[in-house]
């Protein structure tokens, strides 16, 4: 199953791009493509290549750009450099989705310049991270060396089940990707940025550009933080996936896309 994500690289590069002096890599199914593209952002864990399977699914009918991010600690700041990347590759608007941290980017950018966002869709994310920040030092964090770091995140993919294919292929492509293509520098940064998050407000654009998504069963975020995430947008459309954990992308990708598919259904 999860052989495929070597040939989505090779058929589908990455293209970098600097902003506000950081350097970001992207992938785009269709960079000479005039319609509104498709937005994909990542959690911590992972780069934008954790959605393979969803721009798979979703390529045929949708542009889809998949975004990694540089070695960064701050959310805001990932948010503007994101704004300044879109609109120095041309693209004025687009609809946007996110996980985790990506969703509370997607937040924050939609917060900023609301008029270039169509539609959205945060998932398995948070308006306040508070419940994780509680957990974490980020003193603790800043004070532990990337490679250290690196090797804590990489003894618990090792250590991941394989019981079922999607696990198996999530457990592969998260290997493949922490520690090469995301750093080790990146991935302690992203990791710090969620530590550093501070509560926003509810994005202000009418319900039916709005779109939650989460899993049940997610370990990371906890359900009141979810449940915070679907009183705030309750007037909005919200998928409930019975599984998929906290990467719902690779756990039950089926699903996953069918959701996506659905809030940004065409052009």
């Amino acid at each position: 199953m999860h052989s495929n994500i070597t040939d989505f690289q090779r058929r589908f590069p990455l293209i970098r791009w600097s902003a506000e002096g950081e350097d970001w890599t992207i992938r785009d199914t269709d960079q000479d493509a005039a319609r509104i593209p498709l937005v994909l952002l990542p959690g911590a864990g992972g780069t934008g290549d954790v959605f393979y399977r969803t721009i798979e699914a979703l390529r045929g009918t949708h542009r889809v750009i998949s975004v990694s991010y540089p070695a960064l600690d701050d959310a805001s700041a990932m948010a503007s450099g994101l704004l300044t990347l879109l609109a120095a590759a041309g693209i004025r608007s687009f609809d946007l989705f996110g996980s985790s941290l990506g969703g509370y980017v997607a937040q924050l950018c939609a917060l900023r310049e609301p008029h270039r966002v169509r539609r959205c869709m945060f998932a398995n994310t948070f308006h306040d991270a508070g419940w994780l920040q509680k957990k974490i030092s980020r003193e603790k964090l800043a004070a532990t060396s990337a490679s250290e770091h690196l090797e804590i995140t990489l003894g618990q993919l090792r250590s991941a089940g394989e019981e079922t294919a999607q696990k198996a292929d999530f457990k592969y492509t998260m290997l493949a990707l922490v520690g090469s293509l995301q750093t080790a520098e990146m991935a302690k940064s992203a990791l710090m940025a969620v530590l550093g998050a501070t509560p926003i407000s509810k994005v202000n654009l009418s319900e039916s550009r709005i779109a939650l998504l989460d899993a049940r069963d997610d370990g990371v975020v906890d359900d009141p933080t979810r449940e915070a995430m679907r009183e705030r947008y309750l007037g909005s459309r919200q998928f409930r996936l019975s599984t998929g954990g906290h990467y719902p992308a690779l756990l039950n990708p089926t699903e996953f896309a069918a959701a996506l598919m659905t809030h940004f259904k065409g052009d």
